[in-house]
């Protein structure tokens, strides 16, 4: 049971009412019937209803969110390689559990792929982008101090700046999302399992 249970909109007034349908406006553009983030009842789940209680940072974390997913040249396989790979360094249920079903749904990843990902083993047949991914995305998260020269080039090589970049701050974001997601033992939505 989550620390900060999902509120029905229904039990949302003034700054907290406007943060739960902006959020679930913008959930509901980006990842349709993907995963479960919201409950029948409208309530939100997942990272969104603790935000709800800090209503001023609920839209910035939407619109952080937006703004990264169109930085150019990071293809979304190796974005969701990335976003498993810190998922799966915090052990973050709710992340893992909506991006494995990302990854699956909108990539060639594969569900044996996916969970070894989320299990924190590269898997053997990952393609290069993907590779050059987990490795970067594992490195941010457990090595103290600067990327390595070796995979910051490497991540140039294979994205270009902007979509090197862009990799850095997904995996930065999902870091806060699963510190926030662990601070509050945010779960798997019910019903819902991961793979």
């Amino acid at each position: 049971m989550s620390r900060i249970p999902p509120s029905a909109p229904s039990e949302l007034k003034g700054d907290q009412k406007k943060a739960h349908d902006e959020m679930a406006s913008i959930a509901d553009d980006i990842f349709g019937d993907t995963f479960v983030y919201k409950r029948d009842d409208g309530a939100l789940v997942g990272p969104f209803a603790p935000l709800i209680h800090t209503p001023a940072m609920a839209p910035l974390f939407m619109h952080q969110a937006v703004e990264m997913g169109k930085i150019p040249g990071l293809p979304q396989k190796a974005r969701e390689t990335a976003i498993l790979t810190t998922g799966s360094y915090f052990k973050a249920a709710y992340e893992i559990y909506a991006h494995e079903k990302v990854a699956v749904a909108k990539t060639e990843l594969t569900r044996d792929q996916v969970k070894k990902i989320t299990s924190g083993e590269k898997p053997d047949d990952l393609d290069e982008e993907c590779s050059i991914a987990f490795d970067t995305a594992m490195e941010l998260v457990k090595k103290p101090g600067p990327l390595s020269k070796q995979n910051w080039d490497r991540l140039n090589k294979a994205f270009g700046q902007q979509g090197a970049l862009a990799l850095i701050h997904f995996v930065g974001y999902y870091c806060y999302t699963c510190v926030l997601l662990n601070g509050c033992d945010v779960p798997v939505p019910d019903g819902e399992k991961k793979m």
